[in-house]
């Protein structure tokens, strides 16, 4: 197995430590994802789903010292902070 590859367990995906997965979250579920971080977000969600649907999030999610987070995307939301808590549930629910 490769080191760097994300490992499944039980419908939740590992991260692991230092990478990113880029996300769309809409209607409280994480809808597409991918680690091919040589995307741009806008190309992500373009190839994902063309337009950022009303009321979706578009961030990254990493994980550094054991913990994982998503960050907002700074070109959706002109900031890179952490994402709101719900964002935050959505993507632990989906990645470990």
């Amino acid at each position: 197995m490769n080191a760097s590859a994300p490992t499944l367990n039980q419908d939740k995906i590992s991260i692991h430590d230092g990478l990113y997965f880029l996300i769309i979250v809409q209607n409280g579920t994480v809808t597409h994802f991918t680690a091919n971080v040589s995307l741009s977000h806008a190309d992500f969600v373009k190839r994902s789903v063309g337009r950022l649907p009303e009321g979706a999030w578009v961030g990254s999610a990493t994980k550094n010292d054991g913990y994982l987070t998503a960050i907002n995307s700074y070109t959706f939301y002109q900031n890179q902070l952490p994402a709101s808590p719900e964002i935050q549930k959505i993507v632990h629910d989906k990645f470990y």
